[in-house]
């Protein structure tokens, strides 16, 4: 094909011979060259290369947009941490307190509960000396009663005779025991 356009420029009538066309090159197929060259750049720019570019350019702008997105969560987990330790501290130290609180409770509750315990047993100590007390006096007054009416046996039999029921009475009337 080019042998052709060679051929049909180089048959143009007029054309000057000059330093160009001493060393082979003629304007007329450098210019067509230079148009076919100009063609193809152009076609590459606009099927090709704008295309490309446009691509680079999102990819381009979503890489910076990933970048920025990755410094803000970045800058949104240091915030979160902070915030996550501080309420962890919170947390620490209001575990600490409600601890303090509990054992505060803990050794109040367990003086309430050892005065009513000692209480408890004062009043069962009290039970039982009253107790104790009525039964020593039961007991000392039944074994009155027993001293007398062994006493009265006694007598009746020192003196050999029966004692009438009259007679019993009088002397367990008439005597007293102390203890």
């Amino acid at each position: 094909m080019f042998e052709e356009i060679t051929v049909v420029l180089g048959n143009i009538e007029g054309a000057p011979v000059g330093l160009l066309e001493s060393f082979g090159v003629h304007w007329q197929l450098l210019l067509i060259q230079s148009l076919n060259f100009l063609g193809v750049v152009a076609i590459l720019y606009f099927f090709a290369f704008k295309p490309i570019l446009k691509t680079m350019e999102e990819r381009k702008s979503k890489i910076e947009n990933g970048l920025r997105y990755a410094e803000e969560m970045r800058l949104q987990l240091e915030r979160s941490d902070t915030v996550v330790r501080g309420r962890l501290t919170q947390a620490k130290e209001g575990a600490h307190q409600i601890l303090e609180d509990a054992k505060q409770q803990a050794k109040i509750y367990s003086s309430k509960q050892k005065a009513e315990v000692e209480r408890l047993t004062q009043g069962m100590v009290d039970a039982a000396k009253r107790n104790i007390a009525e039964e020593k006096t039961k007991m000392l007054r039944d074994l009155k009663g027993e001293m007398k009416a062994l006493a009265v046996d006694v007598i009746s039999k020192v003196l050999e005779k029966e004692m009438s029921a009259e007679e019993r009475k009088r002397y367990l009337e008439g005597m007293e025991i102390k203890f």
